[in-house]
């Protein structure tokens, strides 16, 4: 059984501030009945998800449709998503949702706002993920998110998760964060990199890295094919896929 930390709940549609979205996101087309029996043929003791919704502008519903959606399911568990340019909403929402029994951490996207997670308006949310020790996933396909989270990670000590590690330049990215031991890395992309799994683990060993899918976007089953390569351990595949998100998100152990 395995631990999917990086799926996604709804579906994107178009955005006049965030002009890179298409009104196609969820490339699955999956209801999420259809998304939850995916969790049994692909063996997936607890899959975390994020709102769509909430990331082009709307972070009210969006939270409310993806602790909905949590509740669907005993696999299921939710982010709270951060939107920075929305404090006092983003805030509020912090409030509402931090003794839900589904809630395992925060969400944000830097990049889609135009700004990196260094920028003042995430300093709220970096104090209360610092104060509440839950962890932030974060969206970091491009160096300057990268550089972004390794600023912030020596100001704050809330645990921190470099989604998509830099993407073709995951070797730069991660060599940032080297020695911050509150960053996880979550490598997923869509292009296939050689060899890139073992390169991380040779960076950060396999207490930081741990398994998303980025579901919804990909399909697990290939996601999966990038770690089969690095001819894992039993003890990294132990860490990596289940043993570092249990005690990272405070998971029950038993999905």
């Amino acid at each position: 059984m395995i631990i999917d930390i990086h799926a996604h709940n709804g579906t994107w549609t178009r955005s006049p501030g965030l002009p890179g979205i298409t009104a196609a996101y969820d490339y699955l087309g999956e209801t999420m009945p259809e998304f939850i029996a995916d969790l049994d043929r692909d063996a997936v003791s607890h899959c975390l998800i994020s709102s769509t919704t909430a990331l082009v502008g709307d972070p009210i519903e969006g939270n409310i449709e993806t602790y909905r959606a949590s509740d669907m399911d005993s696999r299921l568990f939710a982010y709270t998503y951060y939107h920075p340019m929305q404090i006092d909403v983003s805030l509020a929402e912090i409030e509402k949702y931090r003794f839900h029994p589904k809630f395992i951490g925060f969400k944000t996207r830097p990049e889609h706002h135009e700004i990196t997670l260094d920028h003042p308006s995430y300093e709220p949310l970096l104090q209360a993920a610092a104060a509440m020790q839950r962890p932030i996933l974060v969206h970091c396909m491009l160096m300057e998110d990268a550089y972004g989270i390794a600023a912030t990670a020596r100001r704050f000590h809330a645990p921190l998760i470099m989604v998509h590690a830099g993407g073709a330049r995951y070797e730069e990215a991660v060599g940032l964060v080297r020695d911050l031991e509150h960053v996880f890395i979550e490598p997923v992309t869509s292009m296939h990199h050689p060899g890139k799994i073992r390169k991380i683990l040779d960076i950060v060993g396999h207490e930081r890295l741990m398994f998303g899918s980025d579901y919804g976007a990909m399909s697990r089953p290939r996601i999966m094919r990038t770690y089969e390569e690095a001819k894992l351990s039993d003890t990294e595949e132990e860490a990596i896929f289940r043993n570092n998100a249990l005690q990272l998100f405070r998971l029950p152990a038993a999905g």
